[in-house]
């Protein structure tokens, strides 16, 4: 009997030690791994964060508007009928170079012309690091785009990290009248979202003037009329 009560207590002191191992085994597995968080110092100061009132203020850098002379090309322009012109204006008021005349003017600019919707910052992102680096001012003309890829690209023009405006218009035909005035092709968002843009699918124009309601371009001379 004493041998029996003893195996007994083996077998069940046993089972139940394995199962404890097990489970702690199975937490272990299932646990995140053991990570230092880094803290600050005590003596280190409080970080600061950019909101995005701040984002919006104009940079300490003071840009030039137009000229006098260049003003009065512009009206010229604007009263040219017979320069391309598209009931598209600026998406944006901060995207406005020129604050006496609500205008937003870019010299030989190039335009990316959009067949739909930018989705996300992403699908822009090589094409806006080619335009810094080449200094040149950019057009881009879509259907459509999220609220926070327009305010972040109205960020970076507040800020004078790009110089470019945004124009956004629903109608294809527009859309589509814009590509064949500057010399652009149609992207898609497959092709940006790859960073499959070539420089041949680009738009240019001599200038490109923005209202709240209508663009109007120069043609560059070597753009069949």
């Amino acid at each position: 009997m004493v041998l029996v009560v003893v195996g007994l207590a083996a077998i069940v002191f046993g089972a139940v030690h394995d199962r404890a191992r097990n489970r702690r085994r199975a937490v272990e597995m299932l646990a995140p791994p053991p990570r230092a968080i880094p803290q600050f110092r005590a003596d280190a100061p409080a970080p600061r964060y950019l909101s995005e009132l701040q984002a919006r203020r104009p940079s300490g850098t003071a840009v030039a508007g137009l000229t006098a002379a260049e003003r009065a090309e512009v009206e010229q322009l604007l009263r040219d009928n017979t320069a391309p012109r598209f009931s598209a204006g600026y998406a944006s008021p901060d995207f406005v170079t020129d604050a006496d005349s609500g205008w937003a003017v870019l010299q030989d600019p190039v335009v990316l012309v959009c067949s739909d919707e930018v989705s996300s910052i992403r699908e822009l992102l090589g094409l806006l690091e080619r335009v810094v680096l080449s200094r040149r001012s950019l057009v881009l003309v879509a259907p459509a785009m999220p609220r926070d890829v327009l305010a972040t690209l109205e960020v970076n023009r507040i800020q004078q990290r790009l110089s470019l405006v945004v124009v956004l218009t629903a109608d294809a035909e527009v859309v589509e009248a814009i590509a064949r005035a500057c010399g652009a092709r149609l992207t898609q968002r497959g092709d940006r979202q790859a960073g499959y843009l070539p420089a041949g699918d680009l738009g240019q124009c001599l200038r490109w003037v923005s209202t709240a309601k209508e663009s109007r371009l120069v043609r560059s001379p070597s753009l069949p009329a």
